[in-house]
């Protein structure tokens, strides 16, 4: 039979536990009978050696040896006593009991006590033994010495181990046969426990078990009895629930991957590590490569940089999308869009990230389209400059007409006729002042429009955040002091200085610090900087009306406003913030808000520090050698060339007012025959025109040295009319005042400006002499750093640009601000 664990476990302890009672009780019956029968010898032995000193008195003055030998033989028999000497005072032996003779160790030693002495010997032949002394007479007549064997001792201890053992033998068998009879009696009933747990765990739920006891055991039998019934139970129900969740996960992955077969945009889903998990045809089509190929990759391995960018980015936040172009092959492009897989740690009550899924979608088309719409809106804006011209001219020339010619003449006492002339008055008013408003809404348009097809000329150059933040303050300063609002500035020291286009970076902090004065009526606005790894971090708050949660979503698409819901009628083109984004886009940076409706809101925006670049392209020069060649007689004569004749007719009423002969053509190849056959004094010249455009004409009218020296300034609505090689350029809408005082002093008439001049550069520059022809005493030498410090701080006047500095200008820009006008000197 085999004994079960309990039993092996039970015997064990049982027979260590015997061991070592056995050996204790040895060991203390062994020491305890040898010490007492030690003690019990050692009082025999001084019994006989008392006794024959007692009586051997006589005997041993006498000298008596033969009865002495008598006497001491009788003591040799008694058990235990090994010899038996007697030794006379001198130390000599006279009788003894060894046999033959007595052993060296006690013949050649002498010991004179003077009382009973015991001392242990080891004696040859003889073993060990107790020898005690016992004077005679106090050593006078002699000595006793009698020898208890102390072998006998350990025979008679070795004899009572044995028979100890021998006991516990038999008890420990015993015990084990009794402990065995309780074992069995408690191991049966846990052994078929034991058997019963191992078919529950094997999921044999209706195996029995019999267990009638009413103990302990008992109890837990029908208890495990009870629980199987209940798992049968739960386990049949969780069955029933399990193939019914299977089916359904089952319809619903094949809906999935049907979706995900089916999906227009490419599916790719990375997790943690990087590693690609799950893509779909779609993906593999737009990038040509099969999906057992790439199954279990490293993303960076088969994508674009920029997909793996957006990874990185996705995995590292919250709930955010996060977007980029990239480039395809066979020269498409497409967009991707990254979001983060979280899944909710329910112990920790936190997000844990799985990965992240991108989708990609070929917007070749979208992107060409929207090219397409870009250029459209980029042409429309270019020409609608020029009609706007005519609008404003001739209603400013009306206005004119009427102020000087009409209304004087006017003066009639009726009130109906006062009240005709105020409202036409205020007609001409309106009608200029929409003129300027749609002027800047086409000046908008075409900023974002140039900034979506990459035809804007980005600068890069060193940038002071700080004094970045100071200068736009101090430009805003009109608009946010009125209202008594308090304006505070937090930059953090030794900020990094970072390169990028300074001007448009001022240009998006104007623009959100003009909204936060837009929707704030009392409190406080907030600009703030600091450094942050690569990047600068920029933020504008207000504590103004807020902006809502739907219009956060759309504020940064073009032409959408949140003021619609928040001020009723809004204000501005909705272009502000696209043209932001644009900006911080173009910096490898982002733009968001923070806001809550009734408690303000904060725009942030980041910018990266960057590297400066390693050259600057220089700018382009011409030398021209301009002669003075009068016209026929009369008045100076003048060509307008421009192929529209509209903007004909108003620039010719202008300069005719100002007493100049007119001569207007319509296309460049015109215009250079006229120029060689009427050789006019100055020539206005158009860029966009038919048959040849305005800058080929230009430089024919160059090559041919009777029309080298002729004066040309380039009206068009073009910022690159610097670049084509005139004497001066305007940029439309064009101010009649400002165009009539650039003509005068290309001609070197003796005029007056009556508004101020600033010369953009430094005071001994021989460019700029001439201009003390009709700016005397009134010219302003301005640093071009300092520049929109003194257009911001409210400068009104005409701002002469060498065409050196143009190039590094934002010229379009600065054609936008009011009453100031721009006049581009060549280079002489």
């Amino acid at each position: 039979m085999k004994m079960s664990k309990i039993f092996q476990k039970t015997l064990l302890l049982n027979f260590v536990l015997f061991g070592v009672i056995s050996t204790s009780m040895s060991l203390v019956s062994a020491l305890t009978l040898h010490d007492h029968m030690v003690a019990e010898y050692i009082s025999k032995g001084k019994a006989i050696a008392s006794s024959i000193a007692s009586s051997s008195v006589e005997i041993l003055l006498n000298r008596d040896a033969s009865t002495i030998q008598s006497m001491i033989n009788q003591f040799k028999d008694s058990d235990g006593a090994a010899y038996v000497y007697v030794q006379d005072s001198n130390g000599e032996i006279i009788s003894h009991t060894f046999v033959p003779e007595v052993p060296e160790i006690l013949s050649g030693t002498s010991i004179r006590p003077e009382s009973i002495s015991i001392r242990e010997l080891d004696i040859p032949e003889t073993g060990e033994v107790i020898d005690i002394t016992k004077p005679i007479l106090a050593g006078m007549a002699g000595y006793v010495h009698v020898g208890m064997d102390k072998e006998i001792i350990n025979k008679y201890v070795w004899a009572a181990i044995a028979k100890l053992q021998v006991v516990m033998f038999f008890i420990f068998w015993g015990s084990v046969f009794i402990l065995y009879m309780m074992v069995k009696r408690i191991s049966e009933p846990l052994n078929q426990l034991t058997e019963y747990a191992k078919k529950l765990s094997d999921h044999d739920f209706t195996a029995d078990i019999e267990i009638t006891s009413k103990d302990e055991i008992g109890l837990l039998g029908g208890t495990m009895k009870n629980m199987a019934d209940e798992l049968t139970t739960l386990i049949s129900g969780l069955e029933k629930s399990v193939n019914s969740a299977t089916s359904e996960l089952q319809d619903t992955l094949t809906y999935m991957e049907v979706i995900m077969d089916n999906l227009a945009d490419g599916l790719l889903v990375v997790d943690i590590n990087g590693k690609i998990s799950v893509t779909n045809p779609a993906l593999t089509d737009l990038f040509g490569i099969t999906e057992d190929e790439i199954r279990d990759k490293e993303i960076n391995t088969f994508f674009p940089q920029e997909m793996t960018t957006l990874f990185e980015l996705a995995k590292g936040s919250d709930h955010e999308a996060f977007s980029a172009e990239i480039h395809l092959p066979n020269r498409k492009t497409g967009k991707a869009v990254a979001t983060p897989i979280h899944k909710l740690n329910s112990e920790e009550e936190y997000n844990v990230c799985l990965g992240a899924v991108i989708l990609v979608r070929d917007i070749t088309y979208e992107k060409e389209v929207d090219n397409l719409k870009t250029d459209f809106i980029s042409t429309v804006s270019h020409e609608l400059r020029t009609p706007m011209t005519s609008i404003l001219g001739f209603a400013k020339i009306i206005r004119k007409k009427l102020e000087k010619s009409v209304f004087p003449i006017c003066e009639a006492p009726d009130k109906k006729t006062q009240r005709a002339i105020t409202q036409v008055q205020d007609n001409i008013e309106i009608i200029v002042s929409e003129g300027q408003r749609l002027t800047e809404l086409i000046n908008d348009v075409l900023d974002i429009a140039k900034m979506e097809s990459g035809k804007i000329d980005w600068k890069k150059v060193p940038i002071d955040i700080t004094e970045v933040i100071n200068t736009s303050v101090q430009t805003t300063t009109p608009l946010w002091k009125p209202n008594d609002l308090k304006m505070m500035i937090n930059v953090e020291e030794d900020i990094p200085t970072m390169y990028g286009d300074r001007d448009r970076v001022l240009q998006v902090l104007v623009n959100l610090i003009s909204n936060a004065v837009k929707f704030t009526n009392s409190g406080s606005i907030t600009c703030t900087a600091r450094a942050h790894n690569d990047e600068i971090l920029v933020s504008v708050s207000d504590t103004g009306s807020g902006i809502s949660p739907e219009d956060q979503k759309k504020i940064f698409e073009r032409f959408k406003q949140a003021g619609d819901t928040l001020t009723g009628k809004p204000k501005g083109t909705g272009l502000g913030l696209p043209i932001c984004k644009q900006i911080v886009d173009h910096h490898k940076g982002r733009i968001w808000v923070d806001s809550k409706l009734g408690e303000g809101s904060s725009f942030h925006f980041t910018l990266a520090i960057d590297t400066p670049d390693q050259s600057t392209p220089a700018p382009v020069t011409r030398n021209v050698n301009r002669e003075t060649n009068p016209g026929c007689s009369g008045s100076p004569l003048i060509m307008v060339a421009d192929d529209d004749p509209a903007l004909n007719e108003f620039l010719s009423q202008v300069l005719e007012e100002e007493g100049y002969r007119i001569i207007t053509v319509t296309n460049g190849q015109e215009a250079v025959d006229v120029a060689k056959k009427c050789m006019p004094q100055l020539i206005t010249m158009d860029l966009k025109m038919p048959v040849m455009d305005g800058a080929q004409a230009i430089t024919a009218l160059r090559q041919d040295p009777s029309t080298r020296h002729i004066p040309v300034i380039v009206i068009s609505a073009l910022a690159e009319g610097q670049q084509a090689g005139g004497d001066a350029a305007l940029i439309k809408p064009i101010d009649e005042k400002r165009l009539v005082e650039t003509i005068h002093g290309l001609l070197q008439e003796d005029l007056i400006m009556t508004d101020p001049c600033m010369v953009l550069g430094k005071e001994n520059d021989h460019q700029t002499e001439n201009l003390l022809v009709i700016c005397p005493g009134k010219i302003n030498y301005c640093p071009p750093a300092e520049l929109w410090n003194r257009v911001s701080s409210g400068f009104k006047g005409t701002i002469f640009i060498t065409a050196e500095l143009s190039s590094s200008l934002d010229l379009d820009r600065l054609s936008q601000t009011p009453d100031v006008q721009i006049v581009i000197l060549p280079e002489n």
